[in-house]
């Protein structure tokens, strides 16, 4: 079953990077019937969660279907809407395989684990260390960060260390995910709003920095823990592990230049060039830093791992783009939209609406990527009259910041896990952060109207 799982999301993922440059209905309906046997192949093993979203929008759009009698030959053309994230899941682990064969983060590790004298010292260290690996290797930064620190915080109370974790690590991984241009929220946002990734890459990676700095402000209520009876003499960054950090940087700002290039030299989507460049991108700096059968060999090793993972996705992907194309094909929320006409008048309101809906949703298990389809659908009308760029920027923010604060997103369910808490305990401790960063993310749309 896995080699058929591989095959299958291959093959997926691979015609669709054809259909980028070809635009064909046999083509595309050939993507749809694979879409199809991935569906139904990718419940077998999928977490509990997803199979029971799955199996709400299947139903609803079966549903749907039938009463509204639509044409049977149409339905693979229901499966592909949701092809450009599906396949930027597949491609993004490439990216996390490159660092960890290239040793990146071993450099990331000696700044953290140098001396400070305080809490409030480690906790900006802590923070721009997991800012910089969750912009490479995203969750998989969570459990690397959280052991050192809680070798580092050795000594402590179990209160002090679990909030520092909670506060340290969720919110500067809610402020890289904001901009980051492979966080599959921020492509499905973009692609609802036809928001050009590009024209809104100013503004998040501001907001981003803005919402960094001043999360190190209100670190300082941790400068009244102080490390004692520290033994040894300090730790610093060496040339080569410096010259490593910069590596990495240049690592992306070519990434992303490399992206924008093919972007605006074919004319396709930004994201669409993003699935094309990552593959022949990461081995060719694998090959210029003389790792390239490393690196190969590890693809090899792991990938088989990451099917487990892009079946839920798979079932998840599929299975929400069915439902949104036949809400769109039946215009089912045409009453909805009709009563919230007059909210396109006032738009302030409107983005108070999807931030507070976005946060209470998340902290009552609605999925994120549920939440931001259902919003695409309610905010389809009002794109008109209000800048379209405010919109994505609203949806963008209060959807990121319950990577903070999200009763049941992945970082809190994660660390929850590790220190043996209520997930509710560590919203709590970020709530605050997450209402102000949402609240900027209003203010900032506000302003662009």
């Amino acid at each position: 079953m896995q080699g058929v799982k591989f095959l299958t999301y291959t093959m997926y993922v691979f015609l669709y990077v054809i259909h980028i440059f070809i635009e064909n209905d046999y083509l595309l309906y050939g993507i749809g019937l694979l879409g199809i046997a991935a569906m139904f192949i990718s419940f077998y093993g999928a977490n509990r969660t997803y199979r029971v979203l799955a199996a709400v929008f299947f139903s609803v759009s079966v549903f749907l279907f039938l009463v509204h009698d639509l044409p049977v030959k149409d339905i693979p053309f229901y499966f592909t809407s949701m092809g450009l994230l599906l396949s930027l899941l597949y491609m993004i682990p490439l990216i996390n395989h490159f660092m960890i064969v290239g040793r990146y983060e071993r450099s990331l590790y000696r700044l953290l684990q140098s001396n400070t004298a305080d809490l409030a010292q480690f906790y900006r260290r802590t923070s721009f260390t997991h800012y910089v690996l969750g912009l490479f290797i995203f969750l998989s930064a969570i459990p690397i960060v959280y052991r050192f620190v809680e070798k580092r915080l050795t000594g402590f109370s179990q209160d002090v260390f679990h909030r520092f974790a909670t506060q340290s690590m969720l919110r500067s991984f809610a402020s890289v995910n904001v901009w980051s241009p492979i966080e599959v929220y921020i492509a499905l946002v973009l692609g609802i709003t036809s928001v050009s990734y590009l024209s809104i890459l100013p503004w998040l990676f501001g907001f981003s920095i803005l919402m960094l700095m001043l999360d190190w402000i209100l670190a300082g209520k941790y400068h009244k823990y102080s490390f004692v009876n520290e033994t040894g003499p300090k730790q610093f960054i060496t040339k080569k592990e410096g010259r490593k950090l910069v590596t990495m940087v240049l690592f992306f700002v070519l990434f992303i230049s490399a992206a924008s290039m093919v972007h605006l030299l074919i004319g396709i989507d930004f994201f669409e060039a993003i699935i094309i460049v990552i593959l022949p991108y990461t081995f060719i700096w694998a090959a210029a830093i003389k790792r390239m059968i490393t690196f190969r060999r590890y693809n090899i090793l792991t990938w088989p791992r990451q099917i487990n993972t892009m079946q839920n996705f798979m079932l998840l992907f599929l299975t929400l783009g069915l439902f949104n194309a036949i809400v769109e094909q039946t215009n089912f929320f045409a009453a909805v939209r009709e009563s919230m006409a007059g909210i396109g008048g006032t738009p302030i309101l409107l983005f108070l609406l999807l931030q507070l809906s976005a946060l209470g949703l998340a902290c009552t298990g609605v999925h994120p990527l549920v939440t931001i389809s259902m919003q695409g659908l309610f905010v389809e009308p009002f794109l008109q009259e209000i800048n379209p760029l405010s919109i994505a920027i609203v949806m963008i923010t209060a959807t990121l910041a319950n990577d903070a604060a999200g009763t049941f997103n992945v970082p809190i369910t994660m660390m929850s896990q590790y220190m043996k808490r209520q997930p509710y305990q560590l919203t709590l401790w970020n709530l605050p952060f997450a209402l102000i960063f949402g609240g900027t993310g209003v203010v900032i749309a506000y302003l662009l109207l």
